[in-house]
């Protein structure tokens, strides 16, 4: 199981927070499984103002490729810019 806490642009009803239960190995795949469930997900990650976490841990690069494993948490971040 993964746990996926999403952002307010992004959330599907009235939580915040998604359970998947499907194997996935990377969150690539991850985010295949949200866009099958949430369709146009994907569109709305490829805007690059979000980032990823695991397990509290900020995802810098190559985020999609990190692996995940069961009882993970992943948090889609919406990037914060300003000056």
């Amino acid at each position: 199981m993964i746990l996926v806490r999403l952002p307010s642009t992004l959330r599907v009803g009235a939580s915040d927070t998604l359970t998947v239960n499907e194997p996935v190995t990377t969150v690539a795949a991850l985010i295949d499984v949200l866009d099958r469930r949430i369709p146009g997900f994907r569109e709305q990650l490829d805007d690059s103002v979000f980032n990823f976490a695991v397990n509290d841990e900020m995802l810098l690069y190559h985020a999609r490729d990190r692996r995940l494993a069961d009882g993970d948490t992943v948090e889609i971040i919406p990037t914060i810019s300003g000056g």
